[in-house]
């Protein structure tokens, strides 16, 4: 089964990756942690607020379906 890292949306992988240098701390931790997950449930809150936040994602442009399943994020 595919961990939550190999469904990231490319271009959410790409901003993230771009935010490394200057955030690394907080872009390994979300990384090693979405390697570990397959499912979008299992992330806490406050990881959905890192990948949203490190990603550059326009949450006014974020549906509540979005946050409850995570499709603005990952390919499902």
């Amino acid at each position: 089964m595919k961990t939550l890292y190999d469904q990231l949306k490319p271009h959410i992988k790409a901003a993230l990756d771009e935010s490394h240098e200057d955030y690394s701390t907080s872009i390994d931790y979300i990384f090693s942690k979405l390697q570990t997950v397959n499912r979008y449930s299992e992330l806490t809150i406050d990881d959905v607020r890192t990948l949203n936040t490190f990603s550059n994602n326009e949450l006014y442009k974020t549906t509540q379906m979005d946050l409850m399943y995570g499709d603005h994020l990952f390919n499902n």
